[in-house]
């Protein structure tokens, strides 16, 4: 049996790393540097073409899982309550991703500019975002998004083989990639962003903050 799942899930592994890896070094500020100092005509594509990359990678990887098996299912009126929780989150998440920084992270508003104006833009891939948000949600956890995701998947009323995977090897790829995140959110905002980390946990929400986290 173990052997069969290691076998079954090897290629999907090596898919999901080859994605993490390459998600990871793409959004490097060295690797970008590096990049536009060659070809800067990429600027205001590369936020577009990085997330096309990704997507492309990550459908690759959903596809090559093997065939399924129904661990659980939920019976009513549990099944259509953690529905109802799995939409309402997505709803949040999605708000929270548009609005942090409106199309800039789609590669859209980068687009839309170069086509409007012509000009290479001066910032690396995406426009500056200017000051730290630590408004609503980024005032409890400084990964929102990524937590609701987890939530959405952790709250599936029917769990399966290929599901309990998915939840393994997206948690991991959080972890260790907004390790490389904070990196260069660091060099963005300095001392401001060390202050956040040690003030406000990366994915556990504090609910209700009485003074500063040590």
């Amino acid at each position: 049996m173990s052997s069969a799942l290691f076998s079954n899930y090897l290629i999907p592994t090596l898919i999901f790393l080859i994605f993490c890896s390459s998600h990871s070094l793409l959004a490097s500020v060295k690797c970008k540097e590096l990049l536009f100092r060659s070809a800067v005509w990429l600027k205001p594509w590369y936020r577009l073409l990085y997330n096309l990359l990704a997507l492309l990678l990550f459908g690759a990887w959903y596809l090559s899982l093997p065939a399924d098996q129904i661990l659980y299912r939920v019976p009513q009126p549990f099944f259509t309550l953690l529905i109802v929780l799995q939409i309402s989150v997505a709803v949040i998440a999605a708000y929270l991703f548009l609005n942090l920084s409106g199309g800039g992270l789609t590669g859209l508003t980068q687009m839309r500019e170069y086509l409007k104006r012509g000009a290479i833009p001066n910032y690396l891939d995406e426009p500056d975002r200017g000051k730290l948000n630590r408004k609503g949600l980024y005032n409890h956890v400084r990964h929102p998004v990524y937590t609701f995701v987890m939530i959405i998947l952790i709250a599936s009323p029917a769990m399966s083989l290929n599901l309990i995977y998915i939840i393994i090897s997206v948690g991991f790829y959080f972890y260790v990639g907004t390790y490389f995140e904070e990196r260069n959110l660091i060099r963005r905002f300095g001392d401001e962003y060390r202050a956040y980390q040690n003030e406000v946990p990366r994915f556990l929400p504090v609910l209700f903050r009485t003074g500063r986290k040590k």
